[in-house]
């Protein structure tokens, strides 16, 4: 994946400048590997060998202005001598920019790389080395920044097996640079810092990174989890299979299921795998109610209850039973079974007969139950209001949604013709509901 750098004007000028340089040197340079003479022939050889003494002298003494024109002399009549012509060009043009900050010393540098892959065939390792320089000499600058990236993620997805883990690491780091420019984008990023990470990581579980690479694979996942660019997918890559393998790691574990609670990924099959593997590694309430919550919204019913349970009988707090024995009530009027709902209602009121909540589920179970004829379910109406009013007492939070119920649920109370005809005369009268539902409220006559 190359970067489309948006600062492309720049870089191009910087190619074509290499093109350009590289082209003249080598269309000069007749010896070497193509005639087999690596010192030149005849006056050539004489003057290679000639040049190379002076540009040493200089060279050794550190006087690097008086050995770059016979250094340039060898370049062109022996660019294939040795290698070791290309190490000492660049240690010159590194010392010229450190003391000048000209830009153009590191364009010639790459030159001198690129020439040196031109006659020596080393292009992973030079082109690896380019990337190091680039970021050491102007890992500040948007554009050799870009290229550096450009060379890493290519090398990266070319010839991994010959990157050493400090090129991960510096992949990662010149991304999260080139994103915090605006150079890059969040998708960009996310591919950087997948194949970074996960090439550490794996790097480090099979010792093939030193032990130091832990620090910089923790500080890699913190920025990646903080940065806005982790994505769902790219925690399924690095991980899933890795927690199947290490779910016994518990520390592992509960950093993974953070960064998928963190990116927004409670739904994903991943953060439901884990949150199993989190309880059979610690059966708590608390794990029990992440699972039981998980599969309400899978809408898995009676796993979701199944769950519930494990976590009331794991917690002997009355407020929490109250609590699980209340969303259990929920799930099983969901279903329709009005009379467990109402029992498992009345079991969180018992607990904690603070619980509101369990008082309006009881409501909810009564209104709309059918166990007689018309006028007998509708009784049913007086008690459902009974219970909202009842919950509204205990908890004032409760009253917005309590009161349209009450509302609706009056509309639905039977006529003051239907109660006469059953000699029913006045409102207050005491009155028992009969069928399962087996309460005692008081007459109220339908407002028309």
């Amino acid at each position: 994946m190359i970067m489309n750098i948006k600062t492309s004007g720049r870089v191009f000028r910087v190619i074509a400048s290499l093109f350009l340089t590289f082209s003249a040197l080598a269309a000069s340079a007749q010896t070497g590997i193509e005639t087999g003479t690596p010192s030149g022939s005849d006056d050539d050889s004489i003057m290679c060998r000639n040049s190379i003494n002076i540009y040493k002298t200089f060279f050794n003494n550190k006087d690097f202005t008086m050995a770059l024109d016979p250094w340039r002399q060898v370049l062109a009549r022996c660019p294939a001598f040795s290698e070791e012509i290309y190490a000492d060009g660049e240690s010159m043009y590194k010392e010229l920019y450190s003391n000048t900050g000209d830009l153009s010393y590191i364009d010639t540098i790459l030159m001198v790389l690129t020439q040196r892959t031109y006659y020596f065939d080393n292009k992973s390792s030079n082109d690896l080395h380019k990337a190091e320089l680039l970021f050491e000499l102007a890992g500040d600058d948007p554009v050799y920044l870009g290229l550096c990236y450009n060379i890493i993620i290519e090398a990266a997805e070319s010839y991994p097996d010959q990157l050493g883990c400090n090129h991960f690491v510096l992949l990662a780091t010149a991304a999260a640079s080139l994103y915090g420019m605006d150079i890059i984008d969040a998708a960009e990023l996310e591919h950087a810092f997948v194949t970074s990470v996960g090439t550490l990581d794996a790097r480090l579980e099979d010792n093939l990174c030193d032990e130091g690479y832990k620090d910089d694979l923790q500080n890699l996942e913190t920025y990646f989890r903080t940065c806005g660019a982790m994505t769902c997918g790219s925690i399924e890559t690095l991980y899933s299979n890795k927690v199947d393998r290490d779910f016994r790691d518990t520390e592992f574990i509960d950093k993974v299921f953070t960064m998928l609670s963190e990116t927004g990924c409670t739904g994903s099959d991943l953060y439901y795998n884990i949150a199993v593997k989190m309880f059979a590694n610690d059966r708590s309430a608390e794990n029990a109610v992440r699972l039981a919550e998980l599969n309400v919204e899978r809408n898995n019913i009676e796993r979701a209850i199944s769950y519930f349970t494990e976590a009331y009988n794991r917690d002997t707090s009355r407020l929490a039973r109250s609590e699980v024995i209340t969303r259990v009530a929920v799930m099983e009027l969901s279903r329709g079974k009005r009379q467990e709902a109402r029992d498992r209602a009345e079991h969180a009121w018992q607990l904690n007969n603070r619980n509101g909540r369990a008082l309006m589920i009881i409501a909810d179970c009564y209104a709309g139950a059918e166990f007689g004829n018309a006028f007998e379910n509708h009784t049913a109406y007086w008690v459902a209001v009974d219970y909202l009013e009842a919950a509204m007492m205990l908890e004032r939070s409760l009253k917005q949604e309590a009161e349209p119920k009450i509302k609706a649920y009056s509309q639905l109370f039977p006529t003051r013709e239907e109660c006469f005809y059953r000699k029913i005369l006045d409102e207050g009268t005491v009155f028992n509901v009969g069928g399962w539902i087996s309460e005692v409220t008081r007459v109220r006559f339908r407002r028309e």
